[in-house]
């Protein structure tokens, strides 16, 4: 049954995400949120599929692209409290540069990532986060 998923998702990343042409080998893991990080760090090599919301985003270089976004997922502990789980997101290469903005356009926003909008990426865990390789869905 993980294969059957694991097919699926790699399929629908492959036909309908945006990413760079690259072919991806390795462990797909669809079962984690950003919580699970904090308790069991993230393995090299694995692909992991996360969500959560763009709590600020720094645009570091335009030539070549790289941009880096802290990405937040809430949780509520209990009926008053309400937890942050964060990562940083690295997204590299010109494929990205009119994708993600540091603030939100006042037109054609249905397609970009910019503060505070929901999205899932698929990434890879490089130093000091996530590597994006594709965004399958944004909210």
């Amino acid at each position: 049954m993980t294969r059957l998923f694991s097919f699926l998702f790699l399929f629908i990343f492959s036909t309908f995400g945006w990413s760079q042409q690259q072919v991806f080998q390795g462990r797909v893991d669809l079962g984690r949120d950003l919580a699970s990080f904090e308790v069991d760090p993230p393995v090299n090599g694995t692909l992991y599929l996360i969500t959560g919301a763009a709590a600020g985003i720094s645009i570091l270089s335009e030539e070549p692209f790289l941009a880096e976004v802290d990405f937040v997922q809430a949780e509520w502990l209990d009926e008053a409290v309400l937890a942050a789980h964060r990562v940083r997101l690295r997204f590299e290469g010109a494929v990205w540069s009119d994708i993600v903005l540091s603030k939100k356009p006042r037109q054609g926003s249905e397609t970009k990532i910019y503060p505070y909008r929901k999205f899932q990426a698929a990434a890879l865990p490089i130093a000091g986060g996530f590597r994006v390789v594709a965004v399958p869905l944004l909210f």
